[in-house]
């Protein structure tokens, strides 16, 4: 049994007798023993409203909405979580013997891990004195156990759920000035990205994850203090991987950015991550925007952000909490009002570029949201230029990336990754003698840093040859919500395990295929690449979208179709220097259709670059900081730069 399913266990067990406990400690005024409701003692009020959930078990006020179980009543009188979780399993006769309170699930990342000291020092004055006008009680900052430094900066802990402390943040305990850092870690110490406040939530119930640290302590203030923040800022969303375990507990989490770029950006990232199901939003309207514009017209401040923090002021406690209370489902509508619906625009579009610039020039780069098929013979360049332009390239510009290979081997993919990452300056040339072809590998020193920089960036599906789609697409699902992947890479439809029997057919099978990669691509936002084999060569030709094998639906159902060709004999005899092209196909975001780019190959590297393009450009990895003394390597290898390219080889 799991802590959630224990707390419910205990909480069960507890039943009526958690509102007496509750109950008797507040003085709560004309309680009503046998129908377990009582007046608010959070807000002034002479007829009840506040009653006991017996299904939940907890308090709420119909009054001013507030919740209250018997963890937060332990948590408000002062002792940690893991703490009020004991006396709850102790008050109920719960034994403990067999149960772990340990959490050692990220026990790899802090192998290393240089933990924070903790602030010491005891006077909170500046602190307490510059919340107080941020609408936050010495009661909140107690609860959130705020505290000081020497320098008079408010000091925020982020504890574990056993309390231990794994980082610490600043932040001045003042109005920030131009210029001036908002915020900032602890010096000489690690940190990570653990959600801010999890020691002090409740598994159990409804958790709200807010943006800013001081929006959390606003929520605590109001009286929702089920509240996490996330800790570094809306654009850095690796708090969902690090958190993952412990968000799993949660079957209903609400979601509290600014309503600004980056806020909106966030919301719609984390539901996708988090799951459509399970999230709720808080969308403060027109009226709650005008009064916090009021607010800061006083001071001669156009402000108009909704955050939680400065809603409490503009509008009061009650409206927070009425926001969290009345936090909107996500829609997953099969029908929807076509003029509601966000326009198209290419150029406000998540794209990511394709790496060669005269491509780009056309289609602007891969889209998120889109089905993507790759086609071409066998030797035609294929494999190798996608390497480059839809592997290499996300993770160059921080797009993680799932591959499934079901023709290449994990240490053959990682080769020709490795070898056009590292590029010309990187790799040495190996002159095995007579009679026998040169080889190239990448220096160590190189070979270091580019695994060193994209560990975690790019993942292999791990069973060689054998796929189902189901297996394929749930590992898929799994990557993108857990690691944030958003770059995925199929090669290739035909060595996917098909289900004929449960479809029908053959056809009717790579048909539904299609559509679940479609489909994935949309709800989740993801970028899909699918490599699909032409059917049997006919002479010289060049590919079309419809000689695509299998099932003649596959080119309808893809937003673009690409294809790549080697230049022929007769573009050789006409003065064509280009080694290879790849062409645009279809292409239903933008309409740019039968557009061919030329590329050239460069042996060492296995780079395909256009026109435009730099054979020697530098991957994020290569910071300049690699020198070599030598350009030899043992007795028979030498680095490639500035060597001449004087051979040509088969790619595919």
């Amino acid at each position: 049994m799991d802590l959630k399913e224990k707390i419910i266990e205990a909480k069960n067990n507890l039943g009526e007798k958690a509102a007496h406990i509750i109950a008797e400690d507040l003085h709560i005024e004309k309680w009503d023993s046998k129908m377990l409701k009582g007046c608010c003692p959070w807000h002034r009020e002479n007829t009840p409203s506040l009653m006991w959930n017996k299904k939940e078990n907890y308090f709420k006020c119909f009054g001013c909405g507030r919740v209250y179980g018997i963890l937060d009543h332990f948590q408000a009188q002062g002792l940690p979580y893991i703490e009020s979780v004991k006396k709850i399993f102790e008050t109920a006769n719960i034994p403990l013997d067999d149960f772990d309170f340990r959490n050692t699930e990220k026990d790899d990342f802090f192998k290393d891990y240089k933990y924070p000291k903790e602030e010491i020092n005891t006077d909170r004055s500046k602190v307490e004195k510059y919340l107080t006008i941020r609408g936050i009680s010495r009661a909140t900052l107690d609860f959130a156990n705020i505290k000081q430094d020497y320098q008079g900066n408010i000091v925020f802990e982020h504890r574990n759920v056993d309390g231990k402390l794994l980082a610490v943040k600043y932040r001045p305990a003042r109005v920030i000035k131009k210029k001036e850092a908002k915020m900032w870690w602890q010096k000489n110490a690690s940190m990570c990205p653990i959600l801010y406040g999890v020691d002090k939530i409740d598994i159990t119930m409804p958790l709200l994850i807010v943006e800013g640290h001081i929006d959390r302590l606003a929520c605590i203030e109001a009286g929702f203090t089920n509240v996490v923040s996330i800790p570094i800022g809306a654009n850095d969303l690796s708090w969902i991987e690090f958190n993952w375990e412990w968000l799993e507990n949660f079957d209903n989490i609400i979601l509290w950015a600014d309503n600004d770029d980056a806020g909106r950006k966030m919301i719609k990232e984390s539901i996708v991550r988090i799951g459509e199901h399970r999230c709720r939003t808080v969308e403060p309207d027109e009226v709650v925007v005008s009064k916090v514009k009021e607010y800061y017209a006083q001071y001669k401040a156009n402000i108009n952000k909704t955050d939680a923090n400065n809603v409490l002021l503009a509008c009061g406690k009650q409206e927070v909490i009425n926001l969290i209370n009345n936090a909107k489902e996500v829609p997953i509508p099969d029908v929807t009002k076509l003029m509601e619906c966000e326009e198209f625009d290419i150029t406000k579009a998540e794209v990511l570029p394709t790496g060669t610039k005269d491509l780009d020039s056309h289609i602007y780069g891969y889209v998120e949201g889109t089905l993507n098929i790759w086609t071409g013979r066998t030797g035609s360049g294929k494999s190798t230029y996608i390497i480059g332009s839809c592997i290499n390239e996300a993770i160059h510009n921080g797009y993680g990336t799932f591959i499934y290979s079901g023709e290449l081997t994990q240490s053959q993919l990682k080769n020709w990754v490795m070898l056009q990452m590292a590029g010309r300056n990187h790799i040495i040339e190996w002159d095995n003698g007579e009679n026998k072809p040169k080889t190239y590998t990448v220096t160590n020193d190189a070979k270091k840093a580019i695994e060193s920089k994209y560990m975690d960036s790019i993942y292999v599906y791990d069973s060689y040859l054998i796929a189902t789609p189901e297996k394929v697409i749930s590992r898929m699902e799994y990557m993108r919500k857990k690691h944030g992947v958003r770059n995925f890479i199929i090669d290739n439809l035909m060595c996917l395990e098909l289900d004929i029997v449960k479809n029908g057919n053959e056809l009717n099978a790579q048909k539904n295929l299609i559509i679940q990669f479609l489909q994935f691509a949309v709800r989740y936002n993801a970028i899909v690449h699918l490599v699909a084999h032409p059917r049997k060569p006919n002479g010289e030709m060049a590919v079309s979208e419809y000689d695509i094998l299998g099932s003649s639906t596959i080119p309808n159902l893809a937003h673009r179709i690409f294809s790549v060709r080697r230049t022929t004999g007769e573009d050789r005899e006409n003065g064509d220097a280009h080694d290879a092209y790849v062409s645009i196909l279809k292409d239903r975001i933008l309409g740019v259709n039968k557009k061919e780019v030329g590329l050239y190959y460069d042996v060492p590297s296995r780079r395909m670059y256009g026109d435009k393009d730099d054979v020697s450009r530098k991957y994020s990895w290569d910071t300049g900081k690699i020198k070599y003394r030598t350009s030899k390597f043992g007795n028979n290898g030498r680095l490639v730069t500035n060597i001449n390219q004087e051979e040509r080889e088969v790619f595919g």
